[in-house]
Formats: structure tokens, C-alpha cells, sequence
């Protein structure tokens, strides 16, 4: 990502550098696809005034705001382009959806429909202790999450590449099923421990496939046992996730893109 901050009759601190720096993090909580950022502060006739270009790919977002103190005029500018990135994620999320064909039962001769319901991953990314305590306060059984991690600074956090899948096994118990490198994936049982840490009590490889939506169907559908598969779409190359309600009832987990 190249960041680019300019002063016009304004002096660029340490302190507004990183005031800036922790705003972006808020921004790649939603989307962390920056290719450029550019700000540019300016002082005149007794005002701030903030402008901000950020650009996702091919999307390109901006806003000008004007206050008398230079950090409001910086939160205001970045609650803007922040609500318009959630914006438009929403309106993608809602095509995505529209996208997948829905199988249904048209007849009762028909034994091979099903039906599909998708959904998208969590909100915001999530490390994993809050992604577990928040899965096992609710009720679903599936949950997908971008995982993050605390850089060395305060204002530097890493936003996994892949999602991580959790879904509820026997008993209650949580798989988690996590890339743990390009090549290799894990499934765990976790747990959370009484002062507040994740136990993975159990770990072995996951054997990850490439198939579509169809593909994924049949797969669970052949092996009773199974309740859910991870998989990497041959159509979207995105970790996918499709969990097994029942025997023609289905659900896809996905990545929406911004």
C-alpha cells in the first residue's frame, strides 16, 4: 500500500501521522485491499481543511471535510469514507448473494434438489479468542472470520489472507479449520480456558479440495458422516465453506469482495 500524506500550511507531527495511521486501520478492518492512500491537510482563513482519497482495487473513494481543529476534521473525513466503503460492501454482499443459483424442492418425485442458503463472514476481522468466546454465545452452528494479529506497534495489525471457518462438532465442541500456511491447513478442537486463552486441545492436517458449489453438495452428500467441508472454489479461488443442515439443506459460508 502506498500512503501519502501532505501538509499545506500545516506542519505533518509524529502525533497526526499517527492519528492518520490509526484511522487507516479502521478503514482495512473492512477491506485491507489499499492500494493507495493519499491525505492532504491545508490550513486557511482559520480552518482545517482534510481531504482523503483512498482506492480498493478499481473503487476509489473521497471526501473533503472542514473544521476549526485539524483531528475533527480528520475523523470526520475518514467516518465518511469509512460508511461509504461499508456501503458499498453491503450492495456487493447483496449481488453476491442474488448470485447463487438456490436449488429448491420443486416436486416430491425430485430426490436430488436441494437448497442453499449463502451468508458472509463475519463483519470485521477477529482475533481468535474474541471470534471463539463470540461463536459460542451464539446459536448457529457455522462461523467464518478474517483472523488478525498485533503487529509491534499499536497501529500495525495483520488481516489474515484466508478466512477461518469455525463450526460446532459432538457435544458442542468447536472445530476451527484455518489455513496454516499457503499450502496447508489445520482443523482443531479449541476451547477457552478459564483466564481467558484458547486451548487447542486437538490438531491435525485438513485436507483441502478444490470444487464448486455443486461439487462441495455432492460431497456431503456422499459422506453422511460429514456435516461440513472447507474447500478452495474453482470458481472464485476464495476459501469456501458449505455446512449441511440437513439432507437438501445447505449452507454456504463465502468472502465478499469490496
Amino acid at each position: 500500500m502506498h500512503q501519502n500524506i501532505i501538509g499545506k500550511n500545516v506542519r505533518i507531527t509524529k502525533n497526526v501521522r499517527e492519528h492518520i495511521a490509526n484511522k487507516m486501520q479502521n478503514i482495512k478492518i473492512h477491506a485491507d485491499r489499499i492500494i493507495d492512500a493519499n491525505i492532504i491537510c491545508d490550513y486557511m482563513h482559520g480552518e482545517y481543511t482534510v481531504q482523503g482519497t483512498i482506492a480498493f482495487g478499481k473503487k476509489v473513494f473521497h471526501d473533503k471535510e472542514k473544521e476549526k481543529d485539524l483531528y475533527v476534521a480528520i475523523d470526520a473525513m475518514f467516518q465518511k469514507i469509512e460508511r461509504e466503503i461499508r456501503k458499498s460492501k453491503e450492495r456487493n454482499i447483496d449481488r453476491s448473494q442474488r448470485a447463487v443459483v438456490d436449488k429448491s424442492v420443486q416436486t416430491e418425485e425430485d430426490d436430488d434438489a436441494y437448497s442453499i442458503n449463502s451468508v458472509g463472514i463475519y463483519e470485521k476481522p477477529l482475533d481468535e479468542l474474541d471470534a471463539v468466546l463470540h461463536f459460542n454465545s451464539d446459536k448457529k452452528p457455522y462461523m467464518a472470520y478474517l483472523p488478525i494479529k498485533q503487529g509491534e506497534d499499536l497501529f500495525s495489525i495483520k488481516i489474515g489472507k484466508f478466512p477461518v471457518f469455525l463450526f460446532k462438532g459432538n457435544d458442542n465442541k468447536v472445530l476451527e479449520v484455518y489455513n496454516k500456511d499457503e499450502e496447508y491447513w489445520n482443523i482443531d478442537e479449541v476451547s477457552v480456558t478459564p483466564d481467558n486463552h484458547i486451548d487447542a486441545s486437538k490438531s491435525e492436517n485438513y485436507l483441502i479440495k478444490e470444487y464448486n458449489v455443486s461439487e462441495a453438495v455432492n460431497y456431503l452428500t456422499e459422506n453422511t458422516d460429514k456435516k461440513f467441508v472447507v474447500y478452495i472454489s474453482s470458481i472464485t479461488e476464495q476459501a469456501e465453506a458449505l455446512y449441511k443442515e440437513s439432507d437438501n439443506s445447505f449452507v454456504l459460508i463465502r468472502m465478499f469482495d469490496i
